[in-house]
Protein backbone atom coordinates (compact mmCIF):
# COMPACT_ATOMS: atom_id res chain seq x y z
CA UNK A 1 0.00 0.00 0.00
CA UNK A 2 1.03 3.58 -0.66
CA UNK A 3 2.06 5.58 2.39
CA UNK A 4 2.39 9.36 2.04
CA UNK A 5 5.68 10.56 3.50
CA UNK A 6 5.99 13.67 5.58
CA UNK A 7 7.41 15.63 2.61
CA UNK A 8 4.02 15.62 0.85
CA UNK A 9 2.57 17.72 3.65
CA UNK A 10 5.04 20.46 2.83
CA UNK A 11 4.14 20.28 -0.84
CA UNK A 12 0.46 20.52 -0.10
CA UNK A 13 1.11 23.45 2.20
CA UNK A 14 3.03 25.29 -0.52
CA UNK A 15 0.30 24.70 -3.09
CA UNK A 16 -2.40 25.79 -0.66
CA UNK A 17 -0.51 28.96 0.22
CA UNK A 18 -0.09 29.91 -3.45
CA UNK A 19 -3.74 29.24 -4.20
CA UNK A 20 -4.95 31.12 -1.13
CA UNK A 21 -2.80 34.17 -1.94
CA UNK A 22 -4.17 34.31 -5.48
CA UNK A 23 -7.78 33.87 -4.40
CA UNK A 24 -7.52 36.51 -1.67
CA UNK A 25 -5.94 39.01 -4.07
CA UNK A 26 -8.69 38.51 -6.66
CA UNK A 27 -11.48 38.66 -4.07
CA UNK A 28 -10.09 41.90 -2.61
CA UNK A 29 -10.14 43.61 -6.02
CA UNK A 30 -13.64 42.30 -6.68
CA UNK A 31 -14.96 43.42 -3.29
CA UNK A 32 -13.51 46.91 -3.58
CA UNK A 33 -14.89 47.39 -7.09
CA UNK A 34 -18.27 45.94 -6.10
CA UNK A 35 -18.55 48.37 -3.19
CA UNK A 36 -17.63 51.23 -5.51
CA UNK A 37 -20.25 50.08 -8.02
CA UNK A 38 -23.00 49.93 -5.42
CA UNK A 39 -22.05 53.38 -4.14
CA UNK A 40 -22.14 54.83 -7.65
CA UNK A 41 -25.50 53.27 -8.48
CA UNK A 42 -27.04 54.27 -5.16
CA UNK A 43 -25.53 57.73 -5.07
CA UNK A 44 -26.56 58.60 -8.59
CA UNK A 45 -30.11 57.49 -7.98
CA UNK A 46 -30.40 59.60 -4.83
CA UNK A 47 -28.86 62.63 -6.50
CA UNK A 48 -31.34 62.38 -9.31
CA UNK A 49 -34.18 62.33 -6.80
CA UNK A 50 -32.80 65.12 -4.65
CA UNK A 51 -33.86 68.08 -6.78
CA UNK A 52 -32.18 71.34 -5.88
CA UNK A 53 -34.24 74.55 -5.94
CA UNK A 54 -33.56 78.23 -6.21
CA UNK A 55 -35.49 81.42 -5.58
CA UNK A 56 -37.37 82.35 -8.73
CA UNK A 57 -39.92 84.75 -10.10
CA UNK A 58 -42.64 83.40 -12.31
CA UNK A 59 -42.97 84.78 -15.82
CA UNK A 60 -46.48 85.11 -17.15
CA UNK A 61 -47.46 83.40 -20.37
CA UNK A 62 -49.46 86.48 -21.30
CA UNK A 63 -48.28 89.88 -22.38
CA UNK A 64 -46.51 91.96 -19.75
CA UNK A 65 -48.46 94.81 -18.28
CA UNK A 66 -46.94 98.28 -18.24
CA UNK A 67 -46.08 99.62 -14.79
CA UNK A 68 -46.68 96.20 -13.21
CA UNK A 69 -45.37 95.97 -9.68
CA UNK A 70 -42.48 93.61 -9.01
CA UNK A 71 -43.50 90.31 -7.41
CA UNK A 72 -42.01 88.90 -4.27
CA UNK A 73 -39.58 86.07 -4.92
CA UNK A 74 -40.84 82.69 -3.77
CA UNK A 75 -39.18 79.36 -3.14
CA UNK A 76 -40.04 76.70 -5.71
CA UNK A 77 -39.79 73.20 -4.28
CA UNK A 78 -39.87 71.37 -7.60
CA UNK A 79 -40.27 72.17 -11.25
CA UNK A 80 -42.93 70.24 -13.18
CA UNK A 81 -40.29 68.80 -15.50
CA UNK A 82 -38.53 67.15 -12.55
CA UNK A 83 -41.33 64.63 -12.06
CA UNK A 84 -41.00 63.45 -15.67
CA UNK A 85 -37.20 63.31 -15.36
CA UNK A 86 -37.47 61.19 -12.22
CA UNK A 87 -39.91 58.81 -13.92
CA UNK A 88 -37.62 58.45 -16.92
CA UNK A 89 -34.64 57.67 -14.67
CA UNK A 90 -36.61 54.97 -12.88
CA UNK A 91 -38.22 53.31 -15.91
CA UNK A 92 -35.98 53.91 -18.92
CA UNK A 93 -34.92 50.54 -20.42
CA UNK A 94 -31.64 51.99 -21.67
CA UNK A 95 -30.61 52.89 -18.12
CA UNK A 96 -31.61 49.44 -16.90
CA UNK A 97 -29.54 47.86 -19.69
CA UNK A 98 -26.51 50.01 -18.79
CA UNK A 99 -26.90 48.98 -15.14
CA UNK A 100 -26.97 45.30 -16.09
CA UNK A 101 -23.91 45.75 -18.33
CA UNK A 102 -21.99 47.36 -15.46
CA UNK A 103 -22.89 44.51 -13.11
CA UNK A 104 -21.92 41.98 -15.79
CA UNK A 105 -18.56 43.68 -16.30
CA UNK A 106 -17.95 43.51 -12.56
CA UNK A 107 -18.04 39.72 -12.73
CA UNK A 108 -15.08 39.75 -15.12
CA UNK A 109 -12.76 40.54 -12.21
CA UNK A 110 -13.11 37.14 -10.58
CA UNK A 111 -12.74 35.44 -13.94
CA UNK A 112 -9.41 37.05 -14.83
CA UNK A 113 -7.93 36.85 -11.31
CA UNK A 114 -8.82 33.22 -10.67
CA UNK A 115 -6.35 30.40 -11.19
CA UNK A 116 -6.75 28.26 -14.29
CA UNK A 117 -8.44 24.93 -13.74
CA UNK A 118 -6.17 22.19 -12.37
CA UNK A 119 -5.29 19.34 -14.71
CA UNK A 120 -6.15 15.78 -13.70
CA UNK A 121 -4.32 13.06 -15.62
CA UNK A 122 -4.70 9.29 -15.49
CA UNK A 123 -2.80 6.64 -17.45
CA UNK A 124 -3.86 2.99 -17.62
CA UNK A 125 -1.36 0.54 -19.16
CA UNK A 126 -2.56 -2.81 -20.52
CA UNK A 127 1.10 -3.76 -20.78
CA UNK A 128 2.66 -2.60 -17.53
CA UNK A 129 6.03 -0.97 -17.17
CA UNK A 130 8.22 -3.44 -15.39
CA UNK A 131 10.44 -2.00 -12.72
CA UNK A 132 12.49 -3.45 -9.96
CA UNK A 133 9.76 -2.41 -7.53
CA UNK A 134 6.94 -4.04 -9.45
CA UNK A 135 4.74 -3.60 -12.51
CA UNK A 136 3.32 -0.09 -13.09
CA UNK A 137 -0.25 -0.55 -14.35
CA UNK A 138 -1.80 2.81 -13.44
CA UNK A 139 -0.60 6.43 -13.03
CA UNK A 140 -2.57 9.28 -11.51
CA UNK A 141 -1.41 12.92 -11.50
CA UNK A 142 -2.83 16.35 -10.74
CA UNK A 143 -1.20 19.69 -11.53
CA UNK A 144 -2.02 23.35 -10.99
CA UNK A 145 -0.57 26.28 -12.91
CA UNK A 146 0.19 29.38 -10.88
CA UNK A 147 0.58 32.47 -13.07
CA UNK A 148 2.81 35.14 -11.65
CA UNK A 149 0.79 36.93 -8.97
CA UNK A 150 1.61 40.33 -10.48
CA UNK A 151 0.04 39.20 -13.77
CA UNK A 152 -3.23 38.33 -12.04
CA UNK A 153 -3.19 41.62 -10.16
CA UNK A 154 -2.68 43.58 -13.37
CA UNK A 155 -5.45 41.64 -15.10
CA UNK A 156 -7.75 42.31 -12.16
CA UNK A 157 -6.91 46.02 -12.25
CA UNK A 158 -7.73 46.11 -15.96
CA UNK A 159 -11.09 44.45 -15.33
CA UNK A 160 -11.75 46.86 -12.45
CA UNK A 161 -11.01 49.86 -14.70
CA UNK A 162 -13.33 48.44 -17.34
CA UNK A 163 -16.02 48.03 -14.68
CA UNK A 164 -15.61 51.65 -13.59
CA UNK A 165 -15.81 52.66 -17.25
CA UNK A 166 -19.11 50.77 -17.53
CA UNK A 167 -20.38 52.63 -14.47
CA UNK A 168 -19.46 55.93 -16.09
CA UNK A 169 -21.29 54.81 -19.23
CA UNK A 170 -24.30 54.24 -16.98
CA UNK A 171 -23.91 57.78 -15.66
CA UNK A 172 -23.59 59.06 -19.21
CA UNK A 173 -26.80 57.28 -20.17
CA UNK A 174 -28.59 58.80 -17.19
CA UNK A 175 -27.37 62.27 -18.07
CA UNK A 176 -28.52 61.76 -21.67
CA UNK A 177 -31.95 60.52 -20.58
CA UNK A 178 -32.34 63.57 -18.32
CA UNK A 179 -31.44 65.88 -21.22
CA UNK A 180 -33.80 64.05 -23.61
CA UNK A 181 -36.65 64.13 -21.08
CA UNK A 182 -36.17 67.84 -20.47
CA UNK A 183 -35.99 68.49 -24.20
CA UNK A 184 -39.24 66.59 -24.82
CA UNK A 185 -40.94 68.36 -21.91
CA UNK A 186 -39.93 71.80 -23.13
CA UNK A 187 -41.18 70.98 -26.60
CA UNK A 188 -44.55 70.18 -25.02
CA UNK A 189 -44.27 73.42 -23.08
CA UNK A 190 -43.59 75.33 -26.30
CA UNK A 191 -46.71 73.96 -27.98
CA UNK A 192 -48.84 74.60 -24.88
CA UNK A 193 -47.77 78.23 -24.81
CA UNK A 194 -48.31 78.58 -28.55
CA UNK A 195 -51.79 77.11 -28.17
CA UNK A 196 -52.59 79.52 -25.33
CA UNK A 197 -51.44 82.50 -27.36
CA UNK A 198 -53.26 81.19 -30.40
CA UNK A 199 -56.54 80.90 -28.46
CA UNK A 200 -56.10 84.32 -26.90
CA UNK A 201 -55.42 85.91 -30.26
CA UNK A 202 -58.33 84.04 -31.78
CA UNK A 203 -60.55 85.63 -29.16
CA UNK A 204 -59.03 89.04 -29.92
CA UNK A 205 -59.60 88.62 -33.65
CA UNK A 206 -63.16 87.42 -33.14
CA UNK A 207 -63.84 90.56 -31.13
CA UNK A 208 -62.14 92.60 -33.83
CA UNK A 209 -64.19 90.83 -36.48
CA UNK A 210 -67.39 91.97 -34.79
CA UNK A 211 -66.07 95.53 -34.70
CA UNK A 212 -65.16 95.43 -38.40
CA UNK A 213 -68.51 93.88 -39.26
CA UNK A 214 -70.31 96.68 -37.45
CA UNK A 215 -68.18 99.26 -39.24
CA UNK A 216 -68.84 97.54 -42.56
CA UNK A 217 -72.62 97.51 -42.04
CA UNK A 218 -72.66 101.29 -41.64
CA UNK A 219 -70.32 101.72 -44.63
CA UNK A 220 -67.41 103.04 -42.60
CA UNK A 221 -64.92 100.41 -43.87
CA UNK A 222 -64.57 98.47 -47.15
CA UNK A 223 -65.43 94.80 -47.46
CA UNK A 224 -61.77 93.85 -47.81
CA UNK A 225 -61.21 94.71 -44.14
CA UNK A 226 -63.88 92.22 -43.14
CA UNK A 227 -62.43 89.55 -45.45
CA UNK A 228 -58.91 90.15 -44.14
CA UNK A 229 -59.88 89.61 -40.51
CA UNK A 230 -61.86 86.48 -41.45
CA UNK A 231 -58.78 85.10 -43.20
CA UNK A 232 -56.67 85.73 -40.12
CA UNK A 233 -59.25 83.94 -37.95
CA UNK A 234 -59.23 80.92 -40.28
CA UNK A 235 -55.43 80.85 -40.21
CA UNK A 236 -55.37 80.83 -36.40
CA UNK A 237 -57.83 77.93 -36.31
CA UNK A 238 -55.63 75.99 -38.71
CA UNK A 239 -52.57 76.79 -36.55
CA UNK A 240 -54.38 75.44 -33.50
CA UNK A 241 -54.97 72.08 -35.19
CA UNK A 242 -51.36 71.88 -36.40
CA UNK A 243 -49.95 72.72 -32.99
CA UNK A 244 -52.17 70.13 -31.30
CA UNK A 245 -50.85 67.41 -33.63
CA UNK A 246 -47.24 68.47 -33.01
CA UNK A 247 -47.87 68.39 -29.27
CA UNK A 248 -49.01 64.77 -29.51
CA UNK A 249 -45.69 63.83 -31.15
CA UNK A 250 -43.77 65.57 -28.36
CA UNK A 251 -45.88 63.75 -25.76
CA UNK A 252 -45.07 60.42 -27.43
CA UNK A 253 -41.35 61.24 -27.27
CA UNK A 254 -41.54 61.96 -23.54
CA UNK A 255 -43.57 58.80 -22.87
CA UNK A 256 -41.07 56.71 -24.80
CA UNK A 257 -38.26 57.80 -22.50
CA UNK A 258 -40.28 56.67 -19.46
CA UNK A 259 -41.26 53.35 -21.09
CA UNK A 260 -44.89 54.43 -21.23
CA UNK A 261 -47.46 54.02 -24.01
CA UNK A 262 -47.04 56.82 -26.58
CA UNK A 263 -50.70 57.81 -26.30
CA UNK A 264 -50.57 58.42 -22.52
CA UNK A 265 -52.00 61.84 -21.82
CA UNK A 266 -49.81 64.55 -20.29
CA UNK A 267 -51.63 67.54 -18.79
CA UNK A 268 -51.11 71.03 -20.07
CA UNK A 269 -47.87 72.42 -18.69
CA UNK A 270 -47.85 75.50 -16.49
CA UNK A 271 -45.98 78.69 -17.36
CA UNK A 272 -42.29 78.34 -16.58
CA UNK A 273 -40.37 79.93 -13.74
CA UNK A 274 -37.60 81.61 -15.67
CA UNK A 275 -34.62 82.72 -13.62
CA UNK A 276 -31.30 84.22 -14.56
CA UNK A 277 -28.32 81.91 -14.95
CA UNK A 278 -25.00 83.36 -13.93
CA UNK A 279 -21.51 82.01 -13.57
CA UNK A 280 -18.01 81.89 -15.00
CA UNK A 281 -17.64 79.85 -18.17
CA UNK A 282 -14.08 78.79 -17.28
CA UNK A 283 -15.34 77.41 -13.98
CA UNK A 284 -18.05 75.51 -15.84
CA UNK A 285 -15.47 74.06 -18.23
CA UNK A 286 -13.45 72.95 -15.21
CA UNK A 287 -16.52 71.24 -13.75
CA UNK A 288 -17.14 69.50 -17.07
CA UNK A 289 -13.59 68.18 -17.23
CA UNK A 290 -14.03 66.76 -13.73
CA UNK A 291 -17.60 65.43 -13.91
CA UNK A 292 -18.43 64.72 -17.56
CA UNK A 293 -19.16 60.94 -17.72
CA UNK A 294 -17.71 60.54 -21.20
CA UNK A 295 -14.41 62.01 -20.06
CA UNK A 296 -14.54 59.75 -17.00
CA UNK A 297 -14.92 56.74 -19.32
CA UNK A 298 -11.81 57.81 -21.23
CA UNK A 299 -9.89 58.25 -17.98
CA UNK A 300 -10.74 54.68 -17.04
CA UNK A 301 -9.63 53.54 -20.50
CA UNK A 302 -6.29 55.24 -19.88
CA UNK A 303 -6.01 53.51 -16.51
CA UNK A 304 -6.76 50.14 -18.12
CA UNK A 305 -4.18 50.74 -20.85
CA UNK A 306 -1.55 51.72 -18.29
CA UNK A 307 -2.17 48.42 -16.53
CA UNK A 308 -1.98 46.65 -19.88
CA UNK A 309 1.45 48.17 -20.50
CA UNK A 310 2.67 46.83 -17.17
CA UNK A 311 1.11 43.44 -17.88
CA UNK A 312 2.87 43.24 -21.23
CA UNK A 313 6.22 43.88 -19.50
CA UNK A 314 5.59 40.79 -17.37
CA UNK A 315 5.53 38.61 -20.48
CA UNK A 316 9.16 37.60 -19.87
CA UNK A 317 8.33 36.15 -16.46
CA UNK A 318 7.40 32.45 -16.57
CA UNK A 319 4.41 30.82 -14.94
CA UNK A 320 4.89 27.95 -12.52
CA UNK A 321 3.09 24.63 -12.53
CA UNK A 322 3.11 22.38 -9.46
CA UNK A 323 1.99 18.78 -9.72
CA UNK A 324 1.77 15.49 -7.89
CA UNK A 325 2.04 12.05 -9.48
CA UNK A 326 1.22 8.65 -8.02
CA UNK A 327 2.08 5.30 -9.65
CA UNK A 328 0.27 2.13 -8.71
CA UNK A 329 2.60 -0.87 -8.69
CA UNK A 330 1.52 -4.49 -8.54
CA UNK A 331 3.88 -7.11 -7.15
CA UNK A 332 5.19 -10.00 -9.27
CA UNK A 333 7.27 -13.07 -8.66
CA UNK A 334 10.90 -12.27 -8.17
CA UNK A 335 13.49 -13.66 -10.52
CA UNK A 336 15.15 -16.53 -8.73
CA UNK A 337 18.66 -17.19 -10.05
CA UNK A 338 19.79 -20.84 -10.42
CA UNK A 339 22.13 -22.54 -7.95
CA UNK A 340 25.78 -21.99 -8.68
CA UNK A 341 27.19 -25.45 -9.48
CA UNK A 342 30.62 -24.46 -8.26
CA UNK A 343 29.55 -23.29 -4.83
CA UNK A 344 26.38 -25.27 -4.65
CA UNK A 345 24.59 -22.14 -3.37
CA UNK A 346 21.99 -19.85 -4.85
CA UNK A 347 23.23 -16.26 -5.36
CA UNK A 348 21.56 -13.51 -3.35
CA UNK A 349 18.65 -11.82 -5.10
CA UNK A 350 16.05 -9.10 -4.34
CA UNK A 351 12.48 -9.95 -3.47
CA UNK A 352 11.31 -6.28 -3.67
CA UNK A 353 9.22 -6.86 -6.77
CA UNK A 354 7.03 -9.23 -4.78
CA UNK A 355 5.94 -6.37 -2.47
CA UNK A 356 4.84 -3.88 -5.19
CA UNK A 357 5.22 -0.65 -3.18
CA UNK A 358 3.53 2.35 -4.88
CA UNK A 359 5.70 5.35 -5.65
CA UNK A 360 4.98 9.07 -6.00
CA UNK A 361 6.65 12.21 -7.28
CA UNK A 362 6.31 16.00 -7.03
CA UNK A 363 6.41 17.92 -10.31
CA UNK A 364 7.57 21.48 -10.79
CA UNK A 365 7.67 23.08 -14.24
CA UNK A 366 7.99 26.52 -15.82
CA UNK A 367 7.15 27.80 -19.26
CA UNK A 368 10.03 29.36 -21.18
CA UNK A 369 9.13 32.72 -22.79
CA UNK A 370 11.87 32.50 -25.40
CA UNK A 371 9.88 33.94 -28.32
CA UNK A 372 10.81 37.53 -27.58
CA UNK A 373 9.19 38.96 -30.72
CA UNK A 374 5.77 38.04 -29.34
CA UNK A 375 6.44 39.73 -26.00
CA UNK A 376 7.94 42.83 -27.61
CA UNK A 377 5.01 43.12 -30.00
CA UNK A 378 2.60 42.95 -27.07
CA UNK A 379 4.54 45.72 -25.31
CA UNK A 380 4.47 47.93 -28.41
CA UNK A 381 0.76 47.32 -28.90
CA UNK A 382 -0.03 48.25 -25.29
CA UNK A 383 2.09 51.39 -25.53
CA UNK A 384 0.40 52.56 -28.72
CA UNK A 385 -3.06 51.92 -27.30
CA UNK A 386 -2.12 54.02 -24.26
CA UNK A 387 -1.02 56.87 -26.54
CA UNK A 388 -4.27 56.59 -28.49
CA UNK A 389 -6.34 56.66 -25.29
CA UNK A 390 -4.59 59.81 -24.07
CA UNK A 391 -5.07 61.55 -27.41
CA UNK A 392 -8.74 60.58 -27.43
CA UNK A 393 -9.11 62.07 -23.97
CA UNK A 394 -7.41 65.32 -25.08
CA UNK A 395 -9.65 65.54 -28.13
CA UNK A 396 -12.75 64.83 -26.04
CA UNK A 397 -11.79 67.49 -23.49
CA UNK A 398 -11.49 70.05 -26.28
CA UNK A 399 -14.86 69.05 -27.67
CA UNK A 400 -16.54 69.15 -24.25
CA UNK A 401 -15.03 72.58 -23.56
CA UNK A 402 -16.41 73.81 -26.88
CA UNK A 403 -19.87 72.42 -26.20
CA UNK A 404 -19.91 73.98 -22.74
CA UNK A 405 -18.87 77.33 -24.19
CA UNK A 406 -21.46 77.02 -26.97
CA UNK A 407 -24.27 76.13 -24.55
CA UNK A 408 -23.24 78.93 -22.19
CA UNK A 409 -23.19 81.44 -25.05
CA UNK A 410 -26.69 80.40 -26.08
CA UNK A 411 -27.86 80.74 -22.49
CA UNK A 412 -26.49 84.27 -22.25
CA UNK A 413 -27.86 85.27 -25.65
CA UNK A 414 -31.35 83.98 -24.92
CA UNK A 415 -31.40 85.57 -21.48
CA UNK A 416 -30.60 88.93 -23.07
CA UNK A 417 -33.30 88.44 -25.71
CA UNK A 418 -35.85 87.57 -23.03
CA UNK A 419 -35.01 90.71 -21.10
CA UNK A 420 -35.44 92.87 -24.19
CA UNK A 421 -38.72 91.16 -25.08
CA UNK A 422 -40.14 91.41 -21.59
CA UNK A 423 -38.99 94.94 -20.84
CA UNK A 424 -39.37 96.65 -24.20
CA UNK A 425 -40.65 94.88 -27.29
CA UNK A 426 -43.78 93.14 -25.98
CA UNK A 427 -45.08 96.07 -23.89
CA UNK A 428 -44.43 98.51 -26.73
CA UNK A 429 -45.94 96.32 -29.45
CA UNK A 430 -49.04 95.68 -27.35
CA UNK A 431 -49.44 99.35 -26.59
CA UNK A 432 -48.99 100.17 -30.29
CA UNK A 433 -51.73 97.70 -31.19
CA UNK A 434 -54.11 99.12 -28.61
CA UNK A 435 -53.48 102.69 -29.82
CA UNK A 436 -53.97 101.62 -33.44
CA UNK A 437 -57.19 99.79 -32.54
CA UNK A 438 -58.57 102.95 -30.91
CA UNK A 439 -57.57 105.00 -33.94
CA UNK A 440 -59.15 102.48 -36.28
CA UNK A 441 -62.44 102.55 -34.38
CA UNK A 442 -62.46 106.33 -34.70
CA UNK A 443 -61.58 106.22 -38.39
CA UNK A 444 -58.07 107.66 -37.98
CA UNK A 445 -56.17 104.49 -39.03
CA UNK A 446 -56.55 101.86 -41.73
CA UNK A 447 -57.07 98.17 -41.22
CA UNK A 448 -53.74 97.14 -42.77
CA UNK A 449 -51.83 99.04 -40.07
CA UNK A 450 -54.04 97.49 -37.37
CA UNK A 451 -53.39 93.93 -38.58
CA UNK A 452 -49.67 94.60 -38.98
CA UNK A 453 -49.37 95.84 -35.40
CA UNK A 454 -51.41 92.92 -34.12
CA UNK A 455 -49.24 90.47 -36.04
CA UNK A 456 -46.05 92.07 -34.68
CA UNK A 457 -47.36 91.80 -31.12
CA UNK A 458 -48.24 88.14 -31.73
CA UNK A 459 -44.78 87.43 -33.18
CA UNK A 460 -43.08 88.92 -30.13
CA UNK A 461 -45.29 86.85 -27.82
CA UNK A 462 -44.39 83.67 -29.70
CA UNK A 463 -40.76 84.69 -29.77
CA UNK A 464 -40.72 85.11 -25.99
CA UNK A 465 -41.90 81.57 -25.39
CA UNK A 466 -39.63 80.24 -28.10
CA UNK A 467 -36.66 81.93 -26.44
CA UNK A 468 -37.79 80.59 -23.06
CA UNK A 469 -37.76 77.05 -24.41
CA UNK A 470 -34.44 77.58 -26.18
CA UNK A 471 -33.00 78.92 -22.92
CA UNK A 472 -34.11 75.81 -21.03
CA UNK A 473 -32.78 73.55 -23.79
CA UNK A 474 -29.43 75.35 -23.77
CA UNK A 475 -29.33 75.04 -19.99
CA UNK A 476 -30.13 71.34 -20.29
CA UNK A 477 -27.30 70.95 -22.82
CA UNK A 478 -24.99 72.74 -20.40
CA UNK A 479 -25.89 70.38 -17.55
CA UNK A 480 -25.48 67.37 -19.84
CA UNK A 481 -21.97 68.41 -20.81
CA UNK A 482 -21.00 69.15 -17.20
CA UNK A 483 -22.55 65.88 -16.03
CA UNK A 484 -24.32 67.27 -13.00
CA UNK A 485 -27.29 69.43 -12.01
CA UNK A 486 -26.53 73.12 -11.69
CA UNK A 487 -28.20 75.59 -9.38
CA UNK A 488 -29.38 78.95 -10.63
CA UNK A 489 -29.27 82.25 -8.80
CA UNK A 490 -32.42 84.11 -7.76
CA UNK A 491 -32.27 86.98 -10.24
CA UNK A 492 -35.29 87.11 -12.55
CA UNK A 493 -34.72 87.21 -16.28
CA UNK A 494 -37.26 90.02 -16.58
CA UNK A 495 -38.98 91.82 -13.74
CA UNK A 496 -41.37 93.44 -16.17
CA UNK A 497 -42.65 90.07 -17.31
CA UNK A 498 -43.62 88.79 -13.89
CA UNK A 499 -47.06 88.12 -12.53
CA UNK A 500 -48.35 89.97 -9.54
Amino acid sequence: MFKQPHHSCRVRGLVAALALTTVVSGCATYTQTQQHAERVIGRRTRQSARLETSRTRKVSSHAPKPNASKPVASVVTERPVDAFVREALERNPGIQAATANARAQLERILQVTSLPDPVLRTVTRPEPIQTAAGDVYFTFSVSQTFPMLAKLERAGNIAASQTRASLEKLNSKRVQVVADAERAYWQIYRFDRYLEINRENLRVLEDLSRVVETQYEVGAVPQQDLLRVQIEVAKLRDDEHRLAVQREAAVAALNQLANQPPHRKIPTTDPADVVAIDGDVNELIGLAVEHNPQLAVLREHISANEEQVELAKLGYWPDMTVGFEWNYLEGRDSFVPPINPTTGQRPAYSRKSEVGDDNWAVMLQFNLPIWTQRVEAAKREAHQRLIAAKKEQHDAENMVAFRVFDAWSRVQSQQHTLRVLGDELIPQSRQTYEVTLTAYQSGDSDFVALIDHWRRWLDFELMRHRETVDLELAYSDLQREIGMQLLRNDLPVSDEGAEQ
